[in-house]
């Protein structure tokens, strides 16, 4: 059986698309710029993004870092898909919509991205080129311009080449009043039964077609959870036994949390060889956004 030596990072970059008064190098500019360098040094073959945004503009252009990002990594293959879009659900409590009107954009969206030096494979026949698939995972009835009512997706596709593992980029919901110092105990628990049921959701989602065939698949993303919580620990750990991928030194991988929220997960562990993972904590990395990058090296049989 060929073993695969795959090194794949995951990285939230909202906090490099915004300005952050409070922090050094606080424009978009230099963040954008760092987000830039950022891609350079961890020199990944597969590089997963959540929170990329995009618009086009009156002329039809389409302006994105995406485009800076697959030539500063070298990434011949990449897909965006758009979770938040003006076209679907212009808010205009929604600033960033609001300027895109007065802008005469035709579309601003944000949305997750999966780029990657090896190409992407049919999720039925590995051996011919495909593209991945947008899932949604949770869609509210009204998007109120928060992010309690975010859309909520995960991106799959499947990797060409031996032994063809599938890959899942996602980012789970967080809600107001969730984090610390502000918090209240109902939206924490609210916030849990969400992103317990969008994991239930992915879940069912693969078990007929990866899970039961013992198909090698990563499971990248922001899940906005610890892994001690409930959907994690239980859900995806006890019950459908993906493995965590602990990163040494287990530093958070978000501004002002003790533990790690973004997460790397295998299955099934007797197919993963051995691995390596790390949360990249240099200036660079705090520079391009208030995530860390999660980097995982993994042999896969």
């Amino acid at each position: 059986m060929p073993v695969l030596d795959l090194c794949v990072v995951t990285l939230n970059i909202g906090g490099g698309e915004k300005n952050f008064e409070e922090y050094p190098h606080d424009t978009q500019k230099s963040r954008q710029d760092s987000l830039r360098g950022l891609v350079e040094h961890l020199d990944t073959q597969i590089l997963c993004l959540q929170e990329v945004s995009q618009y086009v503009d009156a002329d039809g252009l389409t302006h994105s870092i995406m485009d800076d990002i697959q030539k500063v990594g070298h990434y011949d293959y990449s897909f965006y898909g758009p979770t938040l879009s003006m076209e679907t659900h212009m808010q205009v409590k929604k600033d960033v919509m609001v300027r895109g009107i007065f802008s005469d954009w035709r579309d601003w969206s944000k949305g997750n991205a999966i780029l990657s030096r090896l190409p992407f494979a049919r999720l039925s026949d590995p051996t011919q080129p495909g593209v991945p698939r947008n899932i949604p995972l949770y869609q509210p009835a009204t998007y109120e311009g928060n992010r309690d009512t975010d859309p909520r997706f995960a991106l799959l596709t499947r990797l060409k080449k031996p032994p063809f593992p599938y890959l899942i980029n996602l980012h789970l919901t967080t809600l107001v009043g969730e984090r610390r110092p502000q918090s209240l105990p109902n939206k924490i628990e609210e916030a849990h039964i969400l992103r317990n049921r969008q994991i239930g959701r992915l879940l069912d989602l693969i078990r007929e077609h990866i899970l039961r065939k013992k198909e090698p698949v990563i499971l990248v993303g922001d899940f906005n959870a610890t892994r001690e919580e409930f959907g994690i620990v239980h859900l995806l750990e006890s019950e459908h036994d993906f493995y965590h991928l602990t990163p040494a030194g287990r530093n958070p991988s978000h501004e002002g949390l003790e533990e790690p929220i973004d997460h790397i997960f295998f299955y099934p562990k007797e197919r993963l060889v051995d691995y390596s993972c790390h949360i990249d904590a240099g200036e660079l990395s705090r520079r391009a956004s208030d995530h860390l990058p999660v980097v995982a090296t993994l042999l896969i049989k």
